[in-house]
């Protein structure tokens, strides 16, 4: 683990999806050992268990697990409640739960991925943003909304159709709230991951052949993965004091790879 920054989170209520493996699980970890209190939240109620097995002996109550579809309005707004009444409060959302798309370009689409992917990547993060600008507003309290985007959210080279299109979305989705409720305190900003050492692709079952000779292509260049425990230290940076008047921005997390308007 990247060292810490010596409870930069200290005091702080949050709830991150995908928190039961890879990028999520280190977030979980990262915010914990930074002071934070925790609801992980994921869809595979196993890997939840796994997670508090592993992080309840240190942390205690301060962990919380949740199973929640992320793709159902309900439960992530039940999602965010539970949040609330197990800490009596939430400062920090990160909607970190994905899926990737076979890397399938436009003419091998078919509507089903389509839709599951617009459900998980977009829709999710924002039914999870309303639900949390809507409490900061009535409780007049500062909040902070991390989106995890992708390097796919900035440039066309390195996804299918639709994580891109997602991603893109989820770009402008934080720029959006971000302009809209600055004045309230309230933060939004995304993390744009580039190639990182984690589980997203292990549920890519015959990706297209197009899409994987033009995603090469995209990454060309890059000298090694990222570690999830890297792309949790921004995510952990964002949530701090230190990032007080970082709003609406794009964090790209690539260990300067190729220039994105390489990869258009």
């Amino acid at each position: 683990m990247t060292k810490c920054m010596i409870g930069a989170l200290k005091g702080k209520a949050a709830v991150i999806t995908g928190g039961g493996s890879g990028i999520g699980k280190a977030m979980v970890e990262r915010y914990l050992a930074e002071g934070a209190s925790v609801v992980a939240a994921d869809i595979n109620e196993e890997s939840l268990k796994v997670l508090q097995e592993e992080l309840e002996p240190e942390y205690g109550d301060k962990l919380k697990i949740r199973r929640v579809n992320v793709s159902s309005k309900e439960e992530v707004e039940a999602m965010i409640d539970y949040t609330i009444e197990a800490f009596g409060k939430v400062d920090v959302v990160i909607n970190n739960a994905g899926i990737m798309d076979n890397l399938l370009p436009i003419a091998e689409m078919p509507d089903d991925m389509w839709e599951r992917i617009m459900n998980i990547n977009l829709n999710s993060v924002m039914y999870a943003c309303r639900k949390a600008v809507q409490y900061f507003l009535k409780e007049n309290r500062e909040g902070t909304i991390i989106n995890t985007a992708s390097l796919s959210g900035l440039c066309a080279g390195r996804g299918g159709l639709a994580y891109t299109t997602s991603k893109f979305a989820v770009v402008g989705l934080t720029k959006n709230v971000a302009f809209m409720y600055s004045d309230a305190g309230i933060r939004c900003n995304a993390l744009c991951p580039g190639a990182i050492e984690s589980n997203i692709g292990s549920g890519m079952r015959e990706p297209s052949k197009l899409g994987f000779t033009k995603a090469v292509t995209g990454n060309a260049g890059r000298h090694r993965n990222g570690s999830a425990d890297e792309v949790a230290t921004a995510a952990v940076f964002l949530a701090s004091d230190a990032a007080s008047f970082i709003n609406g921005e794009t964090l790209t997390i690539d260990g300067g790879g190729v220039p994105i308007e390489n990869a258009r």
